[in-house]
């Protein structure tokens, strides 16, 4: 099973190929990212959006550099507070999809060809 996270919408031919695709929007997100130096920054991070009732959706982590995805849009305020750097992620679709790995690239390969761009791809264990 893989996930698909889309800046656009996929062709409907595309899941008309694949009876195994489902599609959903995911809400527009505010991502929050930096280079982490101490664990204790992740924590406080954490901590304050615990304390104004905000829970990630996402988390990605990579060589220091955390990112956490939070539905919706904050305030210029709670940012200033946060400390943290800043951008706001319009709506996406998600694809989900039971495919063989030639499959996928056949897929990668068509959304390449249309010019969507892909945010992510996860691949889940069956």
């Amino acid at each position: 099973m893989y996930e698909i996270t889309l800046r656009g919408t996929p062709p409907a031919s595309l899941a008309a190929r694949f009876p195994s695709v489902t599609l959903y929007s995911a809400p527009p997100a505010t991502v929050l990212s930096r280079r982490v130096v101490d664990p204790r920054e992740i924590d406080e991070l954490v901590e304050k959006l615990r304390s104004l009732g905000i829970a990630p959706l996402e988390v990605r982590a990579s060589r220091r550099h955390y990112e956490f995805r939070i539905e919706g849009r904050l305030t210029d305020s709670t940012l200033r507070s946060m400390q943290w750097a800043a951008r706001l992620d319009q709506e996406r679709t998600v694809m989900l999809i039971s495919a063989t790995q030639a499959e996928l690239r056949m897929i990668l390969n068509e959304l390449a060809d249309t010019g969507i761009e892909i945010d992510h791809l996860i691949r889940h264990a069956a």
